[in-house]
């Protein structure tokens, strides 16, 4: 918000001065060229205003560490659900349909956050976490893909693993996460809005 104020002032201020000292003809060709600039880059400027609160959010994770304790994959029966389809309560046909051909994991995995001082935010959310493409960029999610589904995600508390209710955590969370993986997934990196980091490999 304080860049947008920045920006009005010096909007008005420039308006000013080209009144006061442009003829009549530079104030239309300045009025031209700032349409035609607004119709060039105000998608790029709106964008860019769009995604400034989630990045400031992610900040917290950027550069972080995760370190994985194991992998543990979990063996789908026919004749009875599978265990991540019993964790997740509020799965419906829809997800199950989704999840098909999925694999299915456990991870254990503890999120290190670099220690930082005066950020606007210093907790994280471990809801907000993906697992996405190894070729996802920072800034942009549109390589993301759809490689893995976190079904359920579990906080260490006090010794035991507790169900995530949405709550944020400052410093290092140890996790246990509940995927549902595409069989061509072998490598992913975790997401946190647009923070990318760790690596977490699948065998093939």
């Amino acid at each position: 918000m304080k860049i947008i104020g920045i920006l009005l002032l010096l909007l008005i201020a420039v308006g000013a001065l080209a009144v006061k000292f442009l003829p009549w003809w530079g104030i239309v060709a300045g009025i031209v060229l700032l349409i035609l600039a607004g119709k060039v880059f105000g998608g790029r400027i709106v964008e860019s205003l769009f995604k400034m609160p989630f990045k400031a959010k992610g900040a917290v994770l950027r550069g972080a560490m995760a370190d994985i304790h194991s992998l543990t994959p979990i063996v789908r029966q026919a004749a009875q659900p599978a265990a991540a389809d019993q964790a997740e309560d509020e799965s419906d046909d829809g997800d199950a349909n989704e999840d098909a051909n999925r694999r299915f994991y456990v991870l254990d995995v503890t999120v290190k956050p670099i220690a930082r001082e005066g950020g606007a935010f210093q907790l994280w959310e471990p809801g907000e976490l993906l697992l996405v493409s190894p070729d996802a960029k920072s800034g942009d999610t549109d390589d993301d893909g759809d490689f893995c589904n976190i079904k359920q995600i579990e906080i260490e508390s006090e010794g035991q693993f507790v169900k995530d209710e949405g709550m944020k955590y400052g410093g290092p969370q140890r996790l246990r996460l509940t995927l549902a993986v595409t069989p061509d997934a072998r490598q992913l990196q975790f997401r946190y809005y647009f923070e990318l980091f760790g690596n977490v490999s699948f065998p093939g």
